[in-house]
């Protein structure tokens, strides 16, 4: 099962998905959680360490990956019987997309470059789902402001634009969450016996 998550900064996104994983893992799924974000910056670290804190005082078995890039190297590590949560996207994108690119500039400018890192992202979420029971992806919302002038914010913008529309045809369940309320924008409804999607 793929779960995909999505909202704007602060908006109660992660602790929504981590509600998700733990109702998953109540029906006996193991709970992974696989931490994308590069730890740079004093201000960062405080916030992986308190966020590390909060899941083992939940009272709940988390274990914690930290994976900024090359997400598919954990594809082997995972069983059917588990629960895997990545948070996030965002970090992903932006690590493999701007790792090295001021000694690969010309590279990075590319097409095939940029066509290289959405494949690489988007085989190895495909690779972690076959894996695992739940696959529980979170994402920024970064298009509900204007077009930015400088190519490379734009690039990134672009690549999450593919990734947000081929995860969503993928996944089973969809959720945008807006002032820490989650709305349901594909799912299967029970009452209806049958599969639910609104158009974003």
């Amino acid at each position: 099962m793929l779960i995909f998550i999505t909202g704007g900064v602060r908006s109660g996104k992660s602790s929504f998905a981590e509600m998700v994983a733990v109702y998953h893992g109540n029906k006996g799924y193991r709970l992974h959680y696989v931490a994308t974000c590069d730890q740079s910056g004093e201000e960062m670290a405080e916030r992986i360490n308190r966020h590390r804190e909060d899941r083992e005082k939940s009272g709940y078995a988390w274990k914690t990956w930290e994976q900024p890039r090359n997400i598919h190297d954990l594809c082997t590590v995972f069983k059917r019987e588990e629960v895997i949560l990545l948070d996030c996207l965002t970090n992903l994108v932006s690590n493999e997309l701007f790792d090295g690119w001021q000694e690969n500039r010309n590279q990075w400018e590319g097409i095939a470059f940029r066509e290289l890192v959405f494949q690489k992202i988007m085989d190895g979420i495909m690779e972690l789902e076959k894996q695992c029971g739940v696959l529980i992806i979170v994402s920024n919302e970064v298009f509900q402001g204007l077009l930015p002038d400088d190519s490379g914010t734009f690039y990134f913008m672009q690549i999450m634009g593919h990734l947000h529309q081929h995860i969503v045809r993928q996944a089973h369940w969809v959720y945008q969450i807006e002032f820490g309320m989650p709305i349901l924008r594909k799912g299967y409804d029970v009452d209806e016996n049958q599969c639910t999607a609104c158009t974003v």
